[in-house]
């Protein structure tokens, strides 16, 4: 509100208070608005400190978002968009890790697998030891 004033708006109110107070209650006055500057000065700095404190409870985490993204909605909503591409490829590479889990799954109970044997040209299956010529 003070930094609205100019220089001339300055010197008017001065010369009012010196007309309306009169020279010897001025020098009071200015002490008097000068501790109760510094009065509201000590508050807010106190309720500032207490805002704080309470902002940085867990609990207000989303009352924080809330003001970030309105403070930065275009920062915050690339954010949201990331977290959600992340969140999606987790997912995706999740059901794919499933879906082989449940395809090994479901191979397995039937025995060994034949083209395993073939690759490996392990024979142990063979308890003959006799090999089929063609």
């Amino acid at each position: 509100m003070i930094q609205n004033f100019g220089g001339g708006e300055l010197l008017v109110i001065l010369i009012l208070a010196l007309v309306v107070l009169g020279p010897e209650r001025i020098p009071e006055m200015a002490k008097s608005a000068g501790k109760m500057i510094a009065k509201l000065k000590t508050m807010s700095s106190g309720l500032q400190g207490q805002v704080q404190g309470v902002m940085d409870d867990p609990a207000m985490q989303p009352l924080r978002e809330l003001g970030d993204l309105a403070a930065r909605p275009r920062q915050k909503l690339a954010e949201y968009a990331l977290e959600a591409e992340a969140d999606e490829r987790a997912r995706s590479e999740r059901a794919s890790i499933d879906a082989a889990t449940e395809s090994g799954a479901a191979a397995e109970p039937t025995g060994t697998d034949p083209a395993e044997d073939a690759s490996t040209g392990d024979d142990s299956g063979d308890d003959t030891g006799e090999r089929e010529t063609a």
